[in-house]
């Protein structure tokens, strides 16, 4: 099948720019499994065969220990379910509620290496992302301070858009100050 898209001036100039990818992977592969429930003994079968590069997990995370014991190189990353992902109030206070919400857990878990927060928010336009990049910027604090780290954005596949993306830099940049990754 042949596909004619009509290209904007936006879209030229978009493609005329250099990529950001790399023409070759360095470092490995970064795939893994995403487990939403460890309810197979397959899946640590699989953990000690492949030994991942990263595993994911949700909700009851304990096992994560034995993921490190069995793959001390995989990255581990991991979530709690969440409820309310709406986008108001002061984006500090939300942050520090919910980190203080979880605190104890996350600390039950030491098999985790990078913590999300919340999962694939929707975003729809600028002002919430900026809303979002303040609400990450100090949940990574606050995770500094329990001696944690943080995978940020966990954004839904297919975004957000650049413009939007821009405003989320500020997050990138302290997630980064504190050893923090992306997720996407």
């Amino acid at each position: 099948t042949v596909w004619n898209v009509p290209l904007t001036d936006e879209m030229r100039d978009y493609l005329s720019e250099p990529a950001l990818t790399m023409p070759e992977p360095e470092n490995g592969s970064k795939l893994g499994i995403h487990v939403t429930a460890n309810s197979s003994p397959q899946i640590m079968d699989f953990v000690r065969d492949a030994q991942p590069a990263i595993v994911v997990a949700v909700g009851d995370l304990g096992w994560l220990a034995d993921v490190k014991e069995e793959s001390p190189e995989t990255i581990t990353v991991a979530r709690f379910p969440q409820e309310d992902q709406t986008i108001k109030g002061d984006p500090v206070e939300r942050a520090r509620e919910f980190v203080e919400d979880h605190a104890a857990r996350y600390l039950a878990n030491p098999g985790v290496d990078y913590w999300m927060g919340w999962n694939e928010p929707t975003i729809d336009n600028v002002e919430q992302m900026r809303w979002y990049a303040a609400f990450e910027s100090e949940r990574t604090r606050a995770m500094a301070e329990l001696g944690l780290k943080v995978a940020v954005g966990n954004f839904p596949a297919g975004t957000p858009e650049a413009h939007e993306f821009k405003t989320f830099l500020p997050a990138l940049a302290v997630a980064k100050k504190h050893g923090g990754v992306l997720a996407l």
